[in-house]
């Protein structure tokens, strides 16, 4: 026997033993269904503050908070870290072009392909 075939069964079973209930039973069931709807309370609109206040609160135990620090110092020493290699790479170019503006390189080097090569290998100046 399957799930869906015992559910059907149970559902034969209620309806068979509802139509075996008392008038009596089945008006006091009634009554007692309405004053649990009556006494249902009904949903109020809740502040957005309070929503985020209850879901940091039961959706970050310790062990999420640690993890979630963990994460962000990790995307802060990220960004500090490519910050600081910008500014050094900047720091490079600033000085190799100063090098090259102090010195009398006429126009035509410049345009010349070999000094474009020369300018793409690494060498220790």
């Amino acid at each position: 026997m399957n799930e869906l075939h015992f559910a059907f069964r149970v559902r034969q079973h209620l309806n068979q033993g509802l139509q075996q209930i008392d008038d009596d039973k089945l008006a006091r069931l009634k009554t007692a269904r309405e004053a649990a709807l009556a006494a249902r309370k009904k949903p109020s609109p809740v502040p957005v503050v309070a929503t985020v206040g209850h879901f940091l609160r039961f959706n970050f135990d310790a062990r999420g908070v640690r993890f979630s620090l963990i994460a962000l110092t990790l995307v802060l020493c990220a960004a500090l870290y490519v910050h600081w290699h910008t500014d050094q790479m900047i720091a490079e170019l600033s000085e190799f072009d100063s090098v090259l503006l102090s010195e009398d390189v006429p126009v035509e080097a410049l345009l010349d392909e070999d000094f474009v090569e020369w300018l793409r290998k690494p060498q220790e100046r």
